[in-house]
């Protein structure tokens, strides 16, 4: 006869989640992260399987409750203010308690420990942000918020690069105006 669970699944995911986000995987033990949830390691590997399978279910769990990245780019309508909105949402968090950067950028980082199917999700977070920022790029160039001339994919290109050396700025407590100066910058480079 199974024991009933004494715990919520998103609210063991929630600490573990802030645990591989403060620490990183490798450095996340799963003594660690029983410590963190209050859950037994058995009970961790009967509900997520293994450390990597956590891990999986925290970038998900990230991307869903702490990014908002796909709610802000994706707001209609499309253009720069998407854009200028989503790094302000970014500068509000570097100046809050839940300053840790991003979880998945944290992940680059690490790409050489953590699992294939990490990576990949990774991966494919980074392209999505791609893709999102293209769309934002070519809304605004029918808007006319940018030069019809301006190569779209190049740009968002560089607004991922942009992003990931902010996350890193943030990370290091920057002042606000310091960060929105860099944002102005990069936007700047985008409209000229």
């Amino acid at each position: 006869m199974n024991r009933p669970k004494k715990y919520i699944r998103d609210a063991v995911l929630e600490k573990a989640t802030l645990l591989f986000w403060r620490k990183g995987f490798d450095a996340t033990s799963m003594s660690e992260m029983e410590t963190e949830t209050g859950i037994k390691k058995f009970s961790l590997y009967n509900e997520f399987g293994n450390k990597n399978k956590l891990f999986l279910a925290c970038i998900d769990h990230f991307i869903i409750n702490y990014c908002q990245l796909e709610d802000i780019l994706s707001k209609k309508p499309l253009g720069l203010t998407n854009i200028e909105a989503f790094f302000k949402y970014k500068i509000s968090i570097y100046h809050s308690d839940n300053n840790r950067g991003c979880l998945v950028f944290n992940s680059v980082i690490e790409k050489d420990v953590i699992s294939k199917e990490a990576a990949l999700k990774v991966d494919e977070f980074l392209s999505k942000m791609k893709t999102l920022y293209l769309t934002c790029l070519k809304a605004a160039q029918k808007k006319k918020e940018i030069s019809n001339n301006k190569d779209c994919d190049a740009l968002a290109d560089y607004m991922c690069n942009f992003t990931y050396g902010f996350v890193s700025l943030g990370m290091k407590r920057m002042n606000e105006k310091e960060l929105n100066e860099s944002v102005n910058l990069a936007l700047k480079v985008i409209r000229n």
